[in-house]
């Protein structure tokens, strides 16, 4: 199952509340593509994993056009 947007949040979330510094880093990463995404227009529900396969990174994938 792919992770959605909102999902990649509440994971960042968890991931800072167990304090290991793998789950920080792991935390913070979630956190940054997730904030990544919606700034450029992608909407909570959207999937992280397709986006971060087709561009291979958050800071390749383009802003997310308008619903016509």
């Amino acid at each position: 199952m792919a992770v959605t947007i909102l999902d990649a949040l509440r994971n960042a979330q968890h991931n800072f509340g167990i304090g290991l510094s793998f789950s920080t880093a792991l935390a913070k990463e979630q956190l940054n593509n997730a904030i990544t995404l919606l700034e450029r227009g992608y909407d909570k529900h959207d999937e992280v994993e397709p986006l971060l396969e087709k561009y291979g990174n958050v800071n390749n994938v383009p802003t997310k056009p308008k619903s016509k």
